[in-house]
Order: C-alpha cells, then structure tokens, then sequence
C-alpha cells in the first residue's frame, strides 16, 4: 500500500512539531501530549496503525500521568485509542474499551454530556459490526432518546443516532432466520 505524498508530507510535518514540543516540555507539558496526538492522528490517516497506536498509548499515559486517568482530556485521548483499535480492526478490543470509556465518561461528565453519548455511539457501532444487533439495537435507541432531549431532534449527531439505529433494526432483522 502506498501512502499519498500528503499524508508522509504531515507525518513529518508532525514529528518536527513533536520534536520541538518534546524540547519545549518542561515549559509546556500539555503541548508535548498535543503534538503526540496530532502525530498519532496522522500516522492513523496514513494507515500506519501500529504507530498510531504507540503514540495515542503515550498520549493517554501522559495524560493519565499529568491530569489524571479520568480527566475529560484523558477519557478524550483514550476515546481516539479506541477509535484506533477499531479502524485497525482491532475490534474486541475496541469494544471493551468503549465500555469503559462510556462507564468512564458517564461517572465524570454525567449521563447526558455530549462525550458520554458519543462513547455509547461508538460502542453500539463497534456492536453492530461484530454482528451483535441487538445490544447495538438497545445503545442506538437509548442514545436516540437521550440526544434528542439534550440536543434537540434536528441536531446532526441525534439524526446520526437515529440512522445507526434504523441500521441496528434493520440488520436484526435480516439476520433472523426464516
């Protein structure tokens, strides 16, 4: 597979902005986890998930180590881990931790914040590709109903919901035997 000149462009675009963060570190530690993302970002849209993967892992370390494992930054950097796993294909793996990261958010942000209902997104995405309709089912329908009130009917992320949901339904129901 070859990677377009563009994305190896930014991928050493970005490891020149890491190497001057990683210089700069004891004056701005934040921007050091920020340059590591935006590597491991480009590294993922390169296709170079294992890469991708260390440098989302050190960001999240980081951040743990800095704000602490359950800081909205880190359950964020952890939410791209996740979302890593799942492109590399990675989806066991993937799915247990869009279950933490969901148990994670609910218990910091609340129920209702918009982060929470994402990570339920995720999951009941990363459900319905294993072919585990209906639990994918139950999170599309609740995370429906809970955008809908706290974003409104109209909002991209609630008509989202509700597509992923007609999805849901309408893969069990294929799948059901005759």
């Amino acid at each position: 597979m070859s990677v377009p000149q563009v994305l190896t462009d930014r991928i050493r675009q970005r490891l020149v902005e890491l190497e001057s963060a990683q210089a700069d570190s004891a004056n701005n530690p934040r921007q050091l986890l920020a340059a590591r993302r935006r590597l491991a970002h480009a590294y993922r849209a390169a296709g170079a998930y294992d890469d991708a993967l260390r440098w989302f892992a050190a960001t999240v370390a980081g951040s743990a180590e800095m704000l602490g494992g359950d800081h909205p930054q880190t359950l964020r950097y952890r939410s791209s881990l996740a979302n890593c796993h799942y492109a590399a294909g990675h989806t066991d793996v993937a799915i247990a931790m869009f279950r933490e990261l969901f148990d994670a958010r609910a218990a910091v942000l609340g129920e209702d914040h918009p982060d929470t209902l994402r990570s339920r997104g995720s999951l009941g995405y990363a459900l319905h590709s294993c072919g585990r309709y209906a639990e994918a089912e139950a999170l599309h329908r609740r995370n429906t109903g809970d955008r809908e009130d706290v974003l409104g009917p109209e909002h991209p992320s609630t008509q989202a919901s509700r597509r992923n949901l007609e999805r849901a339904i309408k893969a069990a129901g294929d799948a059901q035997p005759e």
